[in-house]
This record gives C-alpha cells, sequence and structure tokens, in this order.
C-alpha cells in the first residue's frame, strides 16, 4: 500500500511539497530526492511454479522511504513465465496498472509527487505451459524509478508428455493413423477419435508415427499442443492436451 506523505511525512519530521504545475502535467520519472535515495528490497522468497501450474505471489516488502515525485513500477518477467498481476498497493488514490498482452512485462504508475513506500508491492507470476522439460531458475526484473532488483522463480521439472493413443503408419506416408484412444485420457477429452490421421503437430508435418513422437519430445504433460488431422477427408485443427 501507497500512503500520501501529508500527516505521515511530518511525523518523521518531513517537509510536505505542494505539487507544480509541472509535476501534474509531466509524466517523467524524477530522480529521488537528495538524500532520500530510490531503492527496491530484495524479494521476500523465491517461489516454485509448477508448468501447467497456477500463478504464485512475488513480494518486494517497503523500505519506508519517501519519494518526493511522479514514480514507475517497471517488471519484466523471468523467461517461460508470464505476469498475470501487479499489485502496487496504492491508498486513496488511483495507480494504472498496465500488463502486456503477453504477460512478459507490467508497469504501474505512481501519480502522487510526495509519497511514503509503506505496504508491500506484490507480483503475481505464472509458468509458460512449455516451459522446459528440466525445469531451472529464471530471472527478470523489478524496478522502481529505475533501481532494480532480481525478480527469480523456480520452474519444477517437468514429465514427457504423451498421446495416450495408439497409432500406425497411414499408407504412403500419410499421417499416423489412430487405431485406438485411451478412454477418459486428455486425448480423448481434446476430441481425438479412431480413424484420425495425425498430419502435423505444433506445425510440424509428421507422416509417420515416428514423426508425431519427435514432434511431442520434449513437451510437458498437460501442455495443449495444436494438432491437425484428417478425419474422413476433413482437415480438423484440435489443441490435444499431452497426457
Amino acid at each position: 500500500m501507497l500512503a500520501s506523505a501529508g500527516a505521515t511525512a511530518m511525523l518523521v519530521s518531513l517537509v510536505v511539497l505542494p505539487a507544480t504545475d509541472a509535476m501534474a502535467t509531466s509524466n517523467a520519472v524524477a530522480p529521488a530526492a537528495a538524500g532520500v535515495p530510490a531503492r527496491v528490497t530484495p524479494q521476500q522468497s523465491v517461489p516454485t511454479l509448477d508448468a501447467p501450474g497456477i500463478a504464485r505471489t512475488v513480494t518486494y516488502n517497503p523500505d519506508s522511504g519517501t519519494r518526493r515525485h511522479f514514480s514507475r513500477i517497471t517488471v519484466q518477467a523471468p523467461p517461460h513465465t508470464r505476469i498475470t498481476r501487479l499489485e502496487p498497493n496504492c491508498d486513496g488514490w488511483t495507480c494504472p496498472v498496465s500488463i502486456a498482452a503477453d504477460g512478459k512485462s507490467a508497469t504501474a504508475d505512481l501519480p502522487s509527487n510526495n509519497w511514503i513506500w509503506i505496504y508491500p508491492f506484490l507480483v503475481d507470476v505464472i509458468a509458460d505451459d512449455d516451459a522446459p522439460l528440466t525445469g531451472g531458475t529464471y530471472s527478470g526484473t523489478f524496478s522502481l524509478d529505475g533501481d532494480t532488483q532480481p525478480l527469480t522463480v523456480n520452474i519444477s521439472p517437468g514429465t514427457q508428455g504423451a498421446i495416450s493413443a495408439f497409432m500406425t503408419n497411414a499408407p504412403n506416408n500419410g499421417g499416423a493413423s489412430v487405431a485406438f484412444v485411451l478412454p477418459g485420457s486428455n486425448a480423448a477429452q481434446s476430441g481425438l477419435q479412431v480413424g484420425d490421421v495425425i498430419t502435423a503437430v505444433a506445425g510440424q508435418s509428421t507422416p509417420t508415427v515416428s514423426d508425431v513422437n519427435d514432434a511431442i519430445d520434449g513437451r510437458r504433460a498437460g501442455m495443449r499442443v495444436p494438432v491437425t488431422i484428417n478425419r474422413g477427408g476433413q482437415t480438423i485443427n484440435l489443441q490435444l492436451r499431452l497426457d
């Protein structure tokens, strides 16, 4: 939460500066006032993300410093993750938040020209479904007024995905013909049927069963993969969730 530095600033013997016309109209981020350096505390803990999985929160605790200028938070997501929420916890005034359509970056503008950082800033991050199968530790950045700390997450190792179906090679390298689909499997629920012929996976041509296996190699169980099939002479595209 952000607090206006009115009465609170008086308690810590700081003078409240009135806004000027230039401050009210400027969108630029000014440097910190003399004696009050902009600084961001390190994140409180490193979350572990599953892929696929739910978002986890990264917390940056306040430094109780006073900023006598308009400020901006800028966040870059770690590789293989997306930002789903940026919460500046403003108290009594509006702080516009913008998250990129792909979730790879976010900003929040703090429009007060005199404020004290007294409550945490929060960032929710989710792992991409196609994160590396081996998992790992990845870092982005969290910046306030140009002062930057890492935004670090762990991504759990995954399980190799599979299509729960028995397939044979179609004639003339025409694709992978589906002879059986495991009832109740992700493949079945995604719409794969006996008699379908898989001709492409994730845009990669699959003239044989071996090519289908190669196309899903390294992809996590649970992720959705675009699959092109021939069904009775008709081309159909499925979003097939791997088992």
